[in-house]
């Protein structure tokens, strides 16, 4: 028996006193778990950090759109003041418009300046402007309020978006306060006007304020 008894003490496979290594293996479990949590820790630290973004006007994309806005207008000067140079000089004077002033083409900054308010919502050319002249400045207004038209809505609300980009710094944050803005500076002209805009100008806005919800779409 007692042979047995020392065969069955010595036998190597023996089950492990699992109550004696439980307190080891829990242990070597925990550590695990606490090493697993500090690396994660130490991850989502370095990649909070690496994400921060600093957003910083910039100035020079402003510059562009006004040097571009500046540049246009400068050429539509300049087509007016090539046909107002061309017009009769006599013409004002025989067209019974002796109260008006006749058009400086350097005082000239927009089709606006072309044009006299009847009062009643209406505006007639100036007397200056010969029925040649009117049907010219009549197909290049065409065309800038066009599709793609220097004035038309598709370029129009991009370089709204564009100035809003640049002036933020392409921070999302501002994107509210922009909507604000654009909607604000919207309302004064519309009551300028009288309370209503043409067409054209609805569409504008609502193209922009698209281009706000595209813009922060992008950013989530």
């Amino acid at each position: 028996m007692n042979g047995v008894s020392g065969v069955q003490s010595s036998n190597p496979y023996q089950a492990p006193n699992t109550a004696a290594n439980e307190p080891a293996g829990a242990a070597a479990t925990q550590n695990s778990a606490v090493n697993s949590q500090d690396e994660a820790a130490v991850f989502e630290k370095s990649a909070a950090a690496a994400e921060k973004v600093t957003y910083k006007r910039d100035n020079a994309a402003v510059a562009e759109i006004h040097a571009k806005d500046k540049a246009y207008i400068q050429n539509l000067q300049n087509v007016v003041t090539m046909m107002l140079e061309q017009l009769n000089t006599n013409q004002l004077a025989s067209s019974g418009s002796k109260f008006l002033q006749p058009i400086d083409p350097s005082k000239v900054d927009s089709y606006w300046d072309l044009l006299i308010d009847n009062g009643d919502g209406t505006f007639s050319w100036h007397p200056d402007i010969s029925p040649e002249m009117q049907d010219s400045l009549i197909a290049k207004a065409k065309e800038d309020i066009g599709e793609n038209g220097y004035y038309g809505v598709k370029q129009t609300s991009q370089r709204i978006l564009d100035f809003a980009k640049a002036v933020t710094g392409g921070d999302p944050s501002k994107i509210g306060l922009m909507r604000e803005y654009i909607q604000k500076g919207f309302d004064e002209v519309e009551k300028m006007f009288g309370g209503k805009l043409p067409e054209i100008s609805y569409q504008t806005l609502k193209a922009v304020m698209d281009g706000l919800d595209e813009w922060a779409a992008g950013t989530k």
